[in-house]
């Protein structure tokens, strides 16, 4: 049953991939040569940038070994190298396959020779061709692997970086690679619909109705784009376990299997990206009604072509909301009839396994532009602007989904939480509602953990105000009562800074009771207290009273007399107005009474971050604070 409801999940997001194929065939000039359309870009991720060439001299059909060449991986060459993976036990279907060691990859390429020799025409021109290469490195195989690992040898490669072998032949110093030679093209070509119903030594295909169009053909019944559904095993097949009876499960007739393989090469070209540890992609779906749809449509898969190149950015890759440009730019601005799925993923096994972890459905334009809108409205507030950087430079904190994930992360130290991050992400999206009492229980934890290790936690504590200013302003938290505001205090000169600051439209509706302004103004006294005791003995003995930040009423009450009371003895204490507005606020304590402990323990270290906002002015006669 599990693996049926990945089969319809995965079914669904298909759909809109179909789409997009369709375009690609339509207007994108895609060559349509069967064998063309199988081949497979074997550095799509970025990480075969080198070819390594086993070369020939070819003349008339007798070759002469050259010895291995080197080049840099070339997108323009994807139809030469002709790469096609195979089975994991096998060879790859073409003699280029990704290298892992020279002995096990020269043994995928001898696999591959032998398969095509076994599938070709002896009398085929290019037979005797290819069986001189493969008798020849039969029996030179250990000189080949030895050449390998010397040429590897002279060439830098960066961190996680690898190659791809192949063999190329010259013929009067023209280079002819794997995709110029018809026995290859043929054998590619065979597969190009084999593939969707022969594997598993089954062959399952019948007539039907495709799933997709509707259209009653022969349909097949191993079409599995994304290896999110497989009839590999006992108990993943109705019909009595025949796997060859998989067509009747999922039907899909030889076109519409091609368009999907467009559709999937183009999204991963240009609709995929990477944040926080998550591979994404953005698949939109348009109803296309008329002309003037299908136009906009088009428009808008052009802008995200224009832009794909930031999508591998490093900065985009590792924050969704938080650069200046990413796909949410262009999805925002589209027309209502098209609308959004965004499918976050994992692969496993090297690939072979495509493991959904997140799959949200219509993302409204509309609802990404307020999305943004938000998003730029808490990156504009004063508090999140100018902080001090590295070598005394100044840097400006973006929001983005990378600042909730830091709450959420998923290390051997702290635990796996993808699994509650990617239900905030969908609920965002979705506009549906988020626990806050959940979430600030995280953030806490995170923020006493690194303060009790005397980490930097400042950093830590902007992000969590941050995540809880954005989600507060979409109005998506299910638990986060009203707090009660009764105290009425006057403004003057020497409080006017502290009122200003509550009175502050951006994060009014953060301090929306008297009590959490008391606790914040006591973290505000705590960290004046700190810095003087730093200022004064190089250390922060009153750090030990705050009880790791695991803080309630009773504690927050005896923290704010005993810091009254060190400020008095240091004879430095230049704030009696701050103390008497904690004592003020203090008298909402009762009035408040759903307040949690958690809330307590953030409002005091918020306050502790934000003191240096609140500087005393000198007055005649007095030192100015540290």
């Amino acid at each position: 049953m599990q693996n049926i409801t990945a089969l319809r999940e995965g079914v669904l997001l298909l759909t809109g991939i179909l789409q997009i194929g369709e375009y690609v065939l339509n207007s994108k000039s895609v060559e349509a040569d069967d064998y063309i359309q199988v081949i497979e870009n074997p550095n799509e991720k970025g990480n075969y940038r080198h070819v390594l060439k086993i070369g020939f001299n070819l003349n008339e059909r007798n070759v002469g070994y050259r010895g291995i060449e080197y080049e840099e991986f070339s997108d323009k060459k994807i139809v030469k190298y002709a790469y096609k993976k195979g089975s994991a036990r096998g060879g790859d279907i073409t003699p280029t396959s990704k290298y892992t060691d020279p002995s096990k990859t020269l043994n995928k390429i001898m696999i591959s020779l032998n398969d095509i020799l076994k599938n070709s025409n002896p009398s085929y021109e290019e037979f005797t061709i290819f069986k001189n290469i493969y008798e020849y490195i039969s029996s030179n195989q250990e000189k080949i692997e030895n050449e390998i690992s010397e040429k590897i040898k002279s060439i830098t490669l960066e961190k996680g970086e690898s190659f791809i072998i192949t063999l190329s032949l010259f013929e009067n110093e023209n280079e002819r690679y794997m995709g110029d030679f018809n026995i290859i093209k043929d054998r590619l070509g065979k597969i190009s619909n084999e593939q969707y119903f022969n594997k598993y030594g089954t062959t399952s295909k019948g007539i039907g109705i495709c799933y997709y169009c509707k259209q009653k053909t022969e349909v097949f019944g191993f079409v599995n784009t994304y290896n999110s559904y497989t009839v590999d095993k006992i108990g993943f097949v109705s019909g009595g376990f025949k796997q060859e009876n998989a067509w009747k499960n999922y039907p899909v007739c030889g076109s519409c299997a091609q368009k999907l393989e467009q559709g999937k090469k183009y999204l991963r070209e240009n609709l995929s990206s990477r944040f926080s540890g998550f591979n994404y992609f953005v698949i939109p779906k348009a109803v296309i009604r008329d002309k003037e749809d299908e136009k906009e449509f088009i428009k808008t898969l052009e802008e995200f072509e224009k832009n794909k190149n930031f999508s591998t950015e490093k900065d985009t890759r590792q924050n969704l909301l938080a650069s200046e440009r990413d796909f949410l730019d262009i999805m925002k601005d589209s027309k209502n009839f098209l609308n959004y799925n965004m499918l976050i993923y994992k692969e496993e096994q090297s690939g072979s396994v495509f493991r959904i972890l997140l799959y949200i459905e219509d993302i409204v334009p509309s609802k990404v532009k307020n999305i943004l809108k938000i998003k730029d409205k808490i990156d504009d507030i004063d508090l999140f602007r100018n902080l001090p950087g590295k070598d005394n430079s100044t840097y400006d904190l973006k929001f983005g989904f990378d600042k909730i994930r830091t709450f959420f992360p998923n290390n051997k130290t702290e635990g796996n939480f993808d699994k509650s991050f990617l239900e905030i992400l969908n609920n965002v999206f979705t506009y549906k509602k988020i626990s806050y009492k959940f979430l600030l229980n995280r953030m806490i934890s995170k923020i006493r953990s690194a303060f009790v290790n005397e980490e930097y936690i400042d950093a830590l504590v902007l992000q969590a105000l941050m995540s809880i200013l954005f989600i507060e302003k979409l109005n998506l938290f299910s638990d986060k009562e009203k707090g009660v505001q009764k105290i009425m205090i006057e403004k003057t000169e020497k409080n006017k800074k502290y009122l200003d600051f509550f009175e502050n439209e951006s994060y009014k509706d953060a301090f929306d009771s008297d009590y959490k302004k008391a606790v914040f103004l006591t973290g505000v006294l705590t960290e004046k207290l700190l810095n003087i005791q730093y200022d004064e003995r190089k250390s922060k003995p009153f750090y030990s009273r705050l009880n790791g930040l695991k803080l309630d009423r009773k504690l927050v009450k005896r923290i704010f007399s005993e810091a009254v009371n060190k400020l008095n003895e240091y004879n430095k204490n230049y704030y009696k107005e701050l103390e008497y507005l904690i004592g003020m606020y203090m008298l909402g304590e009762e009035a408040d009474k759903n307040i949690s402990n958690d809330d307590i323990s953030f409002y005091f270290v918020l306050g502790m971050t934000l003191a240096k906002h609140f500087k005393e002015e000198k007055k005649d006669g007095e030192d100015v604070e540290p």
